[in-house]
C-alpha cells in the first residue's frame, strides 16, 4: 500500500503512534527474545502470495492450501483457567450491570457489502511438531478486525483491546483475551459479536511461535522508532527508522513496559504495515519460502475455495485506503486487580463508535429487519 493511503485515526487526547515529542530518556535495557505479539502480519502475506498461486494450476494451489489448518482452534481448556482469571475489583457490580444491559440489545450489525475478518494472534509455544496435541488453548495475544468496506473502498484495521471486560458465553464476565482460552476462535467470535454487536464473517488465527523466522525471510522490516523505543529495544538513544530482524521486531511488537498496552497495539499495526510494504518488493522465491513457513501456523474457517476467491481480490484490496483505529477509541483508565489489567467500557458509547466507523451512514441490514 502507498503511504498516502495509510491513515491513522487519532483522537485529540491520545496519539496511537508515539512521536518524537513523546521521547523520555530510559535506561539501556538488554533486548529479550520473545515470540511476537504483533499478530497477524502474516495474513497480509497469505493473501498477497495466494494471489500469485491462483494462476499456477489447481494442483499447485491445493498443495499450498493443504499446509493450513482448517476449522476451529485446537487445544483443551486449562483446568486452572477459572482460578487464573478470577476477577474482583472496585466498580465490578456496576460493570456487570452495564454488561447485562448491553446483552439485552439483540441487534447484530452487518451489511453484506462490508466483510469483517478477525485476525487473531496466539502463541502455542515453540514445539511446532506437537502443536495442538494435548496443549491448552492459549489466550489471544492480539485481535485485529480487518473490515473491508466495498462501498467506500476502505479497509478499517481495528485493534480490540485485550483487557476489555466482556461477557464470555457460558463462562461469565472476564477479559476479552480469555475468550479464546475457553473455546478457541469460535468462542472468541461469539464473545465479540455478543458484546460489540458486529458480525464477524471469517477468522484467521496465527500461531506466533514462528513469527521471528517469517520476518527474517523478508530480510527484516523497517520501523520508525522513537528514542525511548530505540533505547529499550536496541540500546540506542536516537529516534529514527531502523531495519528490525525477526527477534527485534517481535520484541518491538510486544513492547508495552515503556507506556501501555494501548500503545502496543499501535506498534502491532505499524509492523503489519511494514510487512505489507516489504512484501510488495519481495521476489517470488522469497514469497514462496514465506508460504512454506507461514501456512502451517495458520488456522482459519475460510474454505480453500473462499481463500482463492479472496486472493483474486488482492489487487483491489491493495488499491483501497487503509485506516487504523483502536477500540476503545478514546483512552480509558485501567482497573488493576492482582496484577491484571481490566478495561471497563461504556458500551453504548463503544457500540455507537464502532458502528459509525465500520458502517458510516449505513443502516445495517439487521437493523432494517428490526423496523
Amino acid at each position: 500500500m502507498d503511504n498516502n493511503k495509510y491513515e491513522s485515526i487519532t483522537p485529540e487526547n491520545d496519539d496511537y503512534k508515539i512521536t518524537s515529542q513523546d521521547i523520555v530518556e530510559g535506561k539501556n535495557k538488554k533486548k529479550k527474545k520473545k515470540n511476537g505479539n504483533g499478530a497477524l502480519k502474516v495474513l497480509t502475506a497469505l493473501v498477497l502470495v495466494l494471489a500469485l498461486l491462483v494462476g499456477g494450476g489447481a494442483v499447485f494451489v491445493n498443495s499450498y492450501l493443504s499446509k493450513m489448518n482448517y476449522g476451529d482452534s485446537k487445544g483443551e481448556v486449562s483446568p486452572e483457567l477459572d482460578k487464573e482469571e478470577a476477577l474482583v475489583f472496585d466498580e465490578q457490580v456496576d460493570a456487570d450491570a452495564d454488561i447485562h444491559a448491553n446483552l439485552n440489545d439483540n441487534v447484530l450489525w452487518y451489511d453484506d457489502r462490508i466483510y469483517n475478518i478477525l485476525l487473531v494472534g496466539v502463541d502455542y509455544g515453540e514445539n511446532e511438531k506437537v502443536m495442538f496435541e494435548g496443549m491448552y488453548l492459549p489466550r489471544s495475544d492480539s485481535m485485529i478486525l480487518l473490515s473491508i468496506n466495498t462501498i467506500d473502498n476502505v479497509i478499517n484495521m481495528v485493534s480490540l483491546s485485550r483487557a476489555v471486560y466482556v461477557a464470555i458465553p457460558g463462562h461469565g464476565n472476564k477479559r476479552l483475551n480469555t475468550a479464546h482460552a475457553y473455546g478457541g476462535a469460535k468462542t472468541l467470535i461469539e464473545t465479540i459479536e455478543q458484546n460489540y454487536k458486529i458480525r464477524i464473517d471469517k477468522y484467521v488465527t496465527v500461531d506466533l511461535s514462528g513469527f521471528e523466522q517469517i520476518i527474517d525471510i523478508l530480510g527484516g522490516v523497517k520501523i520508525e522508532m522513537t528514542a525511548q523505543e530505540a533505547s529499550y529495544i536496541l540500546g540506542k538513544y536516537q529516534a529514527g527508522t531502523y531495519n528490525l530482524d525477526g527477534e527485534t521486531a517481535a520484541a518491538y511488537a510486544r513492547l508495552r513496559k515503556i507506556d501501555s498496552d494501548r500503545k502496543r497495539t499501535g506498534r502491532q499495526r505499524a509492523v503489519l504495515n511494514a510487512i505489507a510494504q516489504k512484501l510488495k518488493g519481495s521476489s517470488v522465491t522469497t514469497l514462496f519460502n514465506l508460504l512454506d513457513d507461514v501456512l502451517p501456523l495458520v488456522t482459519t474457517n475460510f474454505t480453500k475455495t473462499e481463500l482463492i476467491s479472496q486472493a483474486t481480490n488482492a489487487p483491489k484490496y491493495l488499491s483501497m485506503q487503509i485506516k487504523e483505529d483502536i477500540i476503545p477509541h478514546n483512552a480509558t483508565s485501567l482497573t488493576m486487580r492482582d496484577g491484571k489489567e481490566v478495561l471497563i467500557l461504556d458500551w453504548d458509547e463503544t457500540k455507537s463508535y464502532i458502528h459509525d466507523l465500520l458502517y458510516p451512514g449505513i443502516i445495517p441490514q439487521s437493523a432494517e429487519q428490526e423496523q
